[in-house]
């Protein structure tokens, strides 16, 4: 009869060791990044751990933080629309390459405002962002 190997299983656990992730090692403007991608819906909950690595216990929890700190809803004041510019398509078309237009604007000039502050934050070592709760 043949040998059995004694010792092919062991208790020995060590290529298993579970790696612990310091999230903030991410830089803030991927956080805002990604924040922004789940939240216009281009990206899921679990596409974004899975394609950046997240833990795979933890990751609701950091992501819930994230959007805590990082969603921004923007609001951009509109003029309303008479009836007559409502029912031409031509004023209609106008109207959406204006407003996207607006929107894009100020998209920009919140990156550039988040990105500044995120900047003197670092840098500087300033509070600028309002604490929110009891601890203002």
């Amino acid at each position: 009869m043949e040998k059995r190997k004694e010792g092919m299983l062991t208790n020995e656990m060590s290529g298993f060791k579970r790696e612990s992730i310091n999230y903030n090692n991410y830089e803030i403007s991927f956080r805002r990044w990604l924040i922004s991608e789940i939240d216009a819906n281009r990206m899921s909950i679990v596409e974004a751990r899975d394609r950046f690595k997240l833990s795979p216990i933890e990751y609701k929890k950091i992501i819930k933080r994230w959007q805590e700190r990082y969603s921004d809803p923007l609001h951009l004041s509109l003029q309303a629309m008479s009836s007559k510019e409502r029912a031409d398509n031509s004023k209609l078309d106008q109207r959406i390459k204006a407003l996207e237009k607006q929107l894009e604007l100020a998209q920009l000039k919140n990156v550039a405002l988040e990105t500044m502050i995120d900047i003197a934050e670092k840098d500087y070592k300033l509070s600028i962002r309002k604490k929110s709760g009891p601890k203002q």
